[in-house]
């Protein structure tokens, strides 16, 4: 009998202590997903992202050119006479209203003041007609004789007083005076030309494209024109793309293209030789995106993904992409990107739906 009751509590002993054994057991492993989801939380991930980049190309070409002036005009007198005064030293600038030379105005002042005095005559003259006019003394005839001798001579006064004038020429913008073809004193008629001025407010440059090249990048898009003189290389100068020729040349087969330059620059002159270099972007396949390959996750049976940094809150997204071919350790991909969009290019098996990540920096 007390054997038996040894055994029997020897038994319950047993009993409870695994009881307790288990529950402990129990209370760690409900606890241990707890812990193990905190410290996931807790930590950020560190990935490298890439950016996602298109598949435009950019040619550079570089083509001998030749600087030129907006325009070039001639200057001439309207009105023939003796130069008393000019402002025409080659290579100066004028601004604009600027006289730039004047021809002897005595003459002309003479016909301003004849003109006055026939036109004060005719106005007596009228005025007499139509005051005996009203009294029946003057024919109707008489009357409108009057009337257009007094016309005539206000005429003639507007005349002579453009021709006066037209004895001063003034610079019709800011200018250059590149050639002087008279000297002061000498006698010049009317549109002889005394001299030659250029507009450069711009310079431009003119460049001549072979047909070929013109057709391959009539789909693309100009990004970057630059130039320099010949006898200059060390300054550079920003062009802007002003018009091309759609004619070709008969001779050359080439077409002009015209850039400008907005400079305020002494040893840039019309005439000067010049190297133009232009980058053009072909946009073809500007729809086509690029990205590591490395970003690529999934299989040809399953489909092809990546994933997309999110900016907002640092987190990761999955994005389907269609692969178009890989090369060069890079894949196109046709849709399911943006430009600029990042991907992860390090470490994507390890991704998943909205896990926060952080963008891994160099240390400098």
């Amino acid at each position: 009998m007390k054997l038996n009751a040894l055994v029997n509590l020897t038994t319950l002993k047993v009993t409870t202590a695994f009881i307790m054994t288990i529950a402990m057991s129990s209370a760690l492993t409900a606890c241990a997903p707890a812990n193990e989801q905190q410290t996931d939380t807790q930590v950020v991930q560190t990935v490298k992202l890439s950016p996602v980049m298109t598949n435009a190309k950019q040619y550079t070409r570089t083509f001998p050119a030749e600087v030129a002036a907006v325009k070039t005009i001639d200057l001439s007198f309207e009105v023939s006479g003796r130069l008393i005064n000019t402002k025409l030293q080659t290579g100066s600038v004028a601004n604009e209203g600027e006289i730039l030379a004047q021809i002897d105005p005595t003459l002309f002042k003479q016909r301003v003041q004849e003109a006055q005095t026939r036109l004060k005559q005719a106005a007596r003259d009228l005025k007499r007609i139509e005051a005996t006019a009203k009294n029946g003394l003057a024919s109707q005839s008489q009357l409108d004789n009057a009337k257009t001798n007094f016309e005539l001579a206000e005429i003639a006064l507007s005349k002579a007083e453009q021709d006066l004038s037209y004895t001063s020429l003034s610079a019709p913008f800011n200018a250059q005076v590149s050639e002087r073809l008279v000297e002061n004193g000498n006698y010049v008629k009317a549109g002889d030309i005394i001299a030659k001025l250029q507009d450069v407010s711009l310079f431009y440059f003119n460049v001549n494209v072979p047909e070929r090249l013109l057709s391959s990048y009539q789909q693309g898009s100009l990004v970057k024109t630059e130039a320099h003189i010949i006898s200059a290389p060390e300054k550079k100068y920003e062009l802007t793309y002003i018009e091309h020729a759609t004619q070709p040349d008969p001779i050359t087969q080439t077409y002009k293209v015209v850039f400008a330059a907005q400079v305020s620059d002494n040893s840039l002159t019309p005439g000067a030789r010049a190297i133009v270099k232009v980058s053009l972007q072909d946009n073809a396949n500007d729809d086509v995106m690029l990205i590591p390959f490395n970003a690529l996750q999934g299989s040809n049976a399953d489909g092809f993904h990546v994933w997309a940094y999110d900016k907002t809150n640092s987190t990761v997204q999955k994005r389907n992409v269609e692969v178009l071919k890989v090369d060069n350790n890079m894949a196109a991909i046709a849709q399911g990107l943006n430009k600029d969009d990042l991907v992860v290019a390090a470490g994507a098996p390890k991704m998943r739906e909205g896990l926060a990540v952080k963008p891994y920096k160099a240390e400098l």
